[in-house]
């Protein structure tokens, strides 16, 4: 039946029709099982530098996580032989050049390797995976065992009628931290990754890929009957800002038991390992202070006192059991969906907020 034409609606949410999904390889290219995918892509000298990090991150599950498939996307000849099961070489001209100071000219080291995560969002829809997780290249399987149990069971359970999870870095509510993204191949997460990159190009090749996804998800969700889970503190420990207007404090979410993987430059894996999972018997999270090492607070009447107030301190967030991914204690309404934008088409401009 051909659906009736329309003129599509010019709100954030636009009109919910019925399309081909994104195609992206014949029978021979079929996804299957569940795995990691990584990362590490860019010019002669980030790319170098970003497979460190994935080398590093990869041989931490290849330790911990034996049973758990490794997967990288990388334009670097020199994968090393025998830690992945897959080596997606990307073409080209899908490599874009990316950005020192992706965040603002105000806070950047110029010098730094250049970032762009477009690259990434195209062939988030060619893993090799049924079910993938996709990390960053600065993350760290502290302890064994977890990480097995919990990708078995999220694919035995079909990632628990979620089509897709991450990690939070809201207050209240759910806010992407793409650094942990988990998710089951199915028309509707195909339909996400399509619109995630739309939108993406529409912002900025090098632009923040959070707020682009956050919007991808409310109008999937809106159209589309998305569902949007978080992944447990123990498989998503991080620190977050606990304000939009200064980097720190920072926060983790409440964490019950071990914590399996972390996100943390290579530099920090062994130490916060270590403080993470030193006592592992109490609901506790964790704050950052600039120049200061990281602390466990162990109540919210702690946490307030730490940070001087009340808000902001998330110990009601989550399961104590923390196996399974689970509902947001509150997730946006897709209807509340604002995106603003510089100019129509213009990339590489400062875009609007969502």
């Amino acid at each position: 039946v051909r659906p009736t034409a329309g003129t599509p609606s010019t709100s954030a949410l636009g009109t919910a029709a019925i399309s081909a999904s994104w195609y992206v390889g014949g029978d021979d290219q079929r996804k299957a099982g569940a795995g990691l995918l990584f990362f590490a892509y860019g010019d002669e000298r980030g790319v170098g530098f970003f497979l460190a990090e994935v080398v590093r991150a990869a041989r931490s599950f290849q330790a911990h996580s034996p049973g758990v498939r490794l997967a990288v996307v990388s334009n670097n000849a020199t994968v090393p032989a025998g830690l992945f099961s897959h080596h997606i070489r990307p073409r080209p001209d899908l490599v874009f050049a990316g950005d020192a100071c992706p965040y603002g000219r105000d806070k950047c080291n110029p010098h730094a390797a250049r970032r762009q995560w477009l690259t990434r969002l195209f062939y988030l829809a060619h893993t090799p995976f049924e079910l993938t997780w996709a990390l960053d290249s600065n993350v760290v399987n502290c302890e064994p065992g977890g990480v097995e149990a919990f990708l078995s069971s999220a694919m035995r359970n079909r990632l628990w009628d979620f089509d897709l999870a991450h990690a939070n870095q809201a207050h209240k509510g759910m806010y992407p931290h793409n650094w942990s993204i988990l998710y089951l191949w199915n028309t509707r997460t195909a339909s996400l990754l399509r619109d995630w990159l739309l939108l993406q190009l529409r912002r900025g090749v090098a632009a923040d890929d959070q707020g682009t996804l956050f919007a991808a998800e409310q109008r999937q969700r809106a159209s589309g009957g998305l569902r949007v889970g978080q992944i447990p503190t123990r498989f998503a420990a991080a620190f977050y800002s606990t304000s939009r207007s200064a980097f720190y404090p920072r926060l983790t979410r409440p964490l019950s038991g071990r914590a399996y993987v972390l996100h943390a430059k290579p530099e920090d894996h062994e130490g916060w390992c270590r403080a993470f999972n030193s006592e592992n018997r109490t609901r506790r999270l964790f704050v950052m202070r600039r120049g200061e090492q990281i602390e466990a607070l162990f109540s919210p009447e702690q946490c307030a006192a730490r940070l001087s107030r009340a808000r902001g301190c998330p110990f009601a967030d989550g399961r104590q059991g923390e196996e399974t991914v689970f509902e947001p204690n509150h997730m946006f309404k897709p209807r509340a969906l604002k995106i603003g934008w510089s100019s129509p088409y213009e990339l590489g401009g400062e875009g609007g907020h969502e």
